[in-house]
C-alpha cells in the first residue's frame, strides 16, 4: 500500500519525525536540511512572506512551503523529498516449520531466504514521551535481563490469533519466549534516537535518555501529534503591497537605509538590488507602479508589530475583524484590485438568535489569507501524568536561519459575533460558576500544552459557549447546505476583561485552498440565510443520538467538556483548533441566543 499525501498534509499531519507508508514498506520524514534541501534547491525559493508569523510567532524564524514536483520540472513519480526506511525489522509472513512467522532484521528473510511480497515491515515501534523513536530491541524483550550464548539473527513469531496476547516470540537459539501482549504493556529503556535528525545513510545515533519508551504501533494517532499555529492576514497589511515589501530582501534594504527621500531613492535602492540578482526585476516594476503615498504607508505599517505572542497575535485578529465587520474593509481597493483581507459592507447580515434574546453580526470575509506553521510535534505514549515534550521540527541552514515548515492558504469565511454581548454567559448559574472556577484553577488542574498559553481562556464559559456554537454551526452547515464539514476550520476568539468581570467572543468559520483564487465562494453564499442556520445549530445542540447517557455527562473541575459526543457536538479534527475539548452543550442551551 503506497500512502498519497498532499503538500498541505506535510504541515498538518505529517512532517519530520512522521512515518508513512511508501512502496516499499513504512519510510519516516527526516528534517528538510536532510531530505529536501541538501542539494540544489535552497528554502529561500519556497519562502512564504509574513511578518507577523516569522516575528510575532517564530521569534524572527522564517517558513518554507513544500514545493511540488512541476515547480522542480520534476516528473509527478519522482522524489523530491527523500525519506528512509524505518522500522528496520520485518516479518516474513511465509509458513515455516511449526507454522511460525519470522521475525528479521534486513531485506532477506534468514531463514526461507524470501523477498518481497512475503515481507512486511513490523507494526511496532518504541517511543518515549520526549519525542524519542526508534526500533523496539526485540533482543531485550525476548531475553529480558538475561544473556543468550549464540544471539540470532531472527525470531519465531508464533500467532495463534488476532490479538496481541496469542503470540509468543520466541528465540531459536535458547528457545526463551516472551509473550507479545505482556511486552507490549511494559516500559522499556529508551534509546534517545531522534531518526529524523540522522542524516540518509548514516547509522543510527543512540545517546540514551532517562525516560522509559512504550512500544506503540507505527500508525497510531497518538504517536505523532502536530503543533500548529495559524494566523490570519489582516489590516493594515493586507494587500498586495504590503506583502511584497514584507519579503526578506526588501526589509533587508530598508533596514540598510532607514528613511528614503523619494520613491525613486527607494525603487533606485531596490534595483540595485534586483542587479546583484537578489531580486526579481518584475518585483521591482510591480512596486514601482504604486503611488509613492501608498508605499510610504505601507513601510510604515511593516515597520510595526503590535503583538508579539500567540495569544496576543490572535486578539488582534479579533480587533480587526470586529472593526471590518462594522466598517468594512478595504476603505479603497487597492490599485491591482488584490487584497487579502475584504469585507464588504453591503453584504454584512445583522440576525435574531432562534430564541430572539440577542442579535447576532455575520460578515462575509470575501477574501482570507491564512499562514499555517508547524511549530513541533509531541508523541503521547505511555499514559504518564506529565504533558510530554515539544520536539522541534526546525532546522539551521548554513547562514544560521532557523526555518519551519508551513503553508499558505487563500480563501474565504464567515465572521459572527455578537451586537450586544447580553448571552455571554455572564449569568451566575451552577454551571457557569462550574467552568469560571475551573478558569481560575486552571494553572494548576490542567497541564498546559492543551492551551494556547498560559492564560488559559479555553476554559472560560465564554469560550466554551462560541466554541460548542461554532461546532453545532459547522454541522448545520453540514447538514443544510451539503456542504463538507470537514472542509470548514473554526478560530474561537474570547477577550476577558478581569477588572469588570466580563468577556466577549466571536468566531471565524472559513474555508480556505492552496493557490491563487482560493475557494469558490459556497460558504459566504449562505450569509443571507445564516438566521435558518442559527435555528438548525441550536435544534441540534438540544438532542442528541446518544441521550441520556450524553446530556448525563455533566462538566466537573478536571473534566474537558460536559455534554458533547461524536453523536452531537465533535467535529473532524481537521475542522477544530481545540482538539476537540472545552465543549458543553448545556452552557450552550442554558444561554441559547
Amino acid at each position: 500500500m503506497t500512502q498519497h499525501i498532499r503538500r498541505s498534509q506535510f504541515v498538518y499531519t505529517y512532517g519530520p519525525g512522521a512515518i508513512i507508508e511508501g512502496v516499499h514498506g513504512p519510510r519516516l520524514i527526516p528534517l528538510p536540511d536532510k531530505g529536501l534541501f541538501y542539494g540544489e534547491h535552497l528554502p529561500e525559493d519556497f519562502e512564504i512572506s509574513d511578518q507577523r508569523v516569522s516575528q510575532g510567532l517564530l521569534a524572527g524564524a522564517r517558513v518554507f512551503r513544500l514545493p511540488s514536483n512541476a515547480e522542480l520540472g520534476k516528473p509527478e513519480s519522482s522524489d523530491i523529498y527523500k525519506t528512509k526506511s524505518f522500522p528496520s525489522w520485518n516479518l516474513c509472513t511465509v509458513c515455516h516449520p511449526r507454522g511460525c512467522y519470522v521475525l528479521y532484521l534486513g531485506q532477506t528473510c534468514p531463514v526461507c531466504h524470501t523477498e518481497g511480497g512475503h515481507i512486511e515491515a513490523i507494526r511496532f515501534v518504541l517511543a518515549c514521551p520526549k519525542g524519542h523513536l526508534d526500533d523496539v530491541d526485540w533482543f531485550a524483550v525476548v531475553h529480558g535481563g538475561n544473556s543468550c550464548s549464540r544471539q540470532s539473527k531472527y525470531y519465531n513469531w508464533c500467532q495463534a490469533g488476532s490479538s496481541l496476547s496469542q503470540v509468543q516470540i520466541e528465540c531459536p537459539e535458547c528457545s526463551r519466549k516472551v509473550n507479545l501482549g505482556w511486552a507490549y504493556r511494559q516500559a522499556w529503556k529508551c534509546s534517545g534516537r531522534f531518526p529524523e535528525r540522522e542524516s540518509i545513510g548514516n547509522s543510527a545515533e543512540r545517546p540514551g535518555c532517562s525516560e522509559k519508551a512504550f512500544m506503540i504501533q507505527r500508525q497510531a494517532a497518538n504517536l505523532r501529534i502536530p503543533e500548529l499555529r495559524t494566523l490570519f492576514t489582516i489590516p493594515p497589511r493586507a494587500t498586495r503591497l504590503h506583502r511584497l515589501l514584507e519579503s526578506r530582501t526588501i526589509r533587508t534594504v530598508i533596514a540598510c537605509k532607514n528613511s528614503f527621500a523619494s520613491k525613486s531613492d527607494f525603487i533606485s535602492e531596490l534595483e540595485k538590488t534586483a542587479k546583484e540578482g537578489l531580486l526579481e526585476r518584475s518585483v521591482c516594476a510591480e512596486i514601482n507602479s504604486y503611488d509613492w503615498q501608498d508605499i510610504q504607508q505601507a513601510l510604515q505599517d511593516i515597520s510595526q508589530l503590535r503583538s508579539s505572542n500567540y495569544s496576543d497575535l490572535i486578539l488582534e485578529e479579533f480587533d480587526e475583524l470586529l472593526n471590518a465587520s462594522v466598517n468594512g474593509y478595504p476603505p479603497k481597493r487597492d490599485r491591482s484590485g488584490v487584497v487579502l483581507f475584504e469585507v464588504d459592507l453591503s453584504k454584512i447580515k445583522c440576525v435574531w438568535g432562534p430564541r430572539r434574546k440577542c442579535q447576532f453580526r455575520i460578515a462575509p470575509l470575501l477574501r482570507l489569507r491564512s499562514v499555517t506553521v508547524q511549530t513541533g510535534y509531541r508523541r503521547e505514549v505511555g499514559g504518564t501524568s506529565q504533558p510530554p515534550d515539544v520536539v522541534d521540527v526546525s532546522f539551521t541552514d548554513k547562514d544560521n536561519n532557523r526555518w519551519y515548515p508551513g503553508t499558505e492558504f487563500l480563501g474565504e469565511g464567515i465572521f459572527i459575533s455578537l451586537i450586544s454581548e447580553s448571552v455571554d454567559c455572564r449569568g451566575e448559574s451552577p454551571l457557569n460558576l462550574k467552568w469560571k472556577q475551573a478558569w481560575q484553577n486552571g494553572h494548576t488542574d490542567y497541564p498546559d500544552h492543551l492551551f494556547r498559553d498560559k492564560k488559559k481562556v479555553e476554559l472560560h464559559p465564554v469560550f466554551v459557549w462560541w466554541h460548542t456554537l461554532s461546532h453545532f454551526l459547522i454541522r448545520a452547515i453540514s447538514v443544510d447546505a451539503g456542504y463538507s464539514s470537514a472542509a470548514i476550520r473554526e478560530r474561537v476568539y474570547t477577550r476577558i476583561d478581569c477588572t469588570s468581570d466580563s468577556a466577549k467572543g466571536g468566531i471565524v468559520l472559513y474555508a480556505t485552498q492552496p493557490g491563487s483564487e482560493g475557494s469558490s465562494g459556497g460558504l459566504i453564499s449562505l450569509v443571507p440565510y445564516f438566521d435558518s442556520i442559527l435555528q438548525k445549530a441550536i435544534e441540534l445542540a438540544e438532542a442528541c443520538s446518544n441521550d441520556p447517557l450524553c446530556a448525563e455527562n455533566h462538566f466537573y473541575l478536571g473534566k474537558y467538556s460536559g455534554p458533547a459526543c461524536y453523536g452531537c457536538a465533535l467535529i473532524s479534527e481537521t475542522s477544530c483548533e481545540h482538539r476537540n475539548l472545552w465543549l458543553d452543550r448545556e452552557v450552550l442551551l442554558e444561554n441559547a441566543p
